[in-house]
């Protein structure tokens, strides 16, 4: 459980819609890809209503003031789906240690555990604290250029190392990491400008209306949960 799981939920109804084709996402879909299991290509690119509201004017705005498009990585995702990626990702953190493991002994590994959790919420099904991405609210984001290639950001999406940290090259002066960090500034300058919230390990990750946005923006309750 993280420490904004402890923020209560009072879900405002918000509808959850598919997302305008005004605005650009990865195809294919990365998880759809590996086999997640999502009912249909048609359930996949969905978030609550006021976050797409949200992030039009966002990409509005980011195209008005530089050569960038948001690219939409990922958006929200069933609760199988959460299950079917965290399991994923403990067992291939798993196989880099060596360890032969099932998913059913996990709380054998307490370090893995703690390492996959610090970039994937546990699918758990408490309705008191959902995965951000089960609830609509939470996206993952970065930004393509003006052809649709992906924009280099210093490490890729759902990379679970220290570079994904989205202050990790603030401090570094050569002249990759000053692009990157600066790249990093833009999406999150805009991206806050519209009332998202940034998670504090993964610069692609922001939400609006969840748990992680009510405990960043020292608000009573949650607009969303679980959905």
């Amino acid at each position: 459980m993280k420490i904004w799981n402890k923020i209560p939920i009072k879900d405002n109804g918000d509808k959850l819609i598919a997302i305008p084709s005004c605005l650009k996402f990865l195809d294919p879909h990365p998880y759809f890809h590996l086999g997640a299991p999502y009912k249909d290509k048609t359930s996949i690119w969905k978030l609550r209503k006021e976050v797409v509201n949200r992030l039009v004017k966002v990409n509005d705005y980011l195209i008005s003031k530089s050569s960038f498009n948001l690219l939409i990585y990922d958006t929200w995702r069933p609760l199988e789906v959460q299950e079917f990626m965290f399991k994923r990702a403990f067992l291939l953190e798993c196989e880099k240690s060596d360890i032969d493991i099932s998913f059913e002994n996990i709380k054998s590994y307490p370090s893995i555990l703690k390492k996959v959790e610090k970039f994937w919420a546990y699918p758990s099904r408490d309705t008191r604290c959902p995965p951000p991405h089960s609830t609509g609210g939470a996206l993952d984001v970065c930004f393509s250029d003006k052809d649709g290639n992906l924009v280099e950001m210093g490490s890729m999406v759902d990379q679970m190392d220290e570079t994904s940290n989205p202050y990790f090259y603030a401090n570094i002066k050569n002249e990759g990491a000053i692009i990157w960090n600066s790249r990093r500034n833009l999406l999150r300058e805009i991206m806050t400008k519209f009332g998202f919230a940034q998670h504090p390990n993964e610069w692609w990750h922001f939400s609006y209306g969840d748990q992680l946005w009510a405990w960043k923006n020292k608000k009573a309750n949650a607009l969303y949960g679980k959905i």
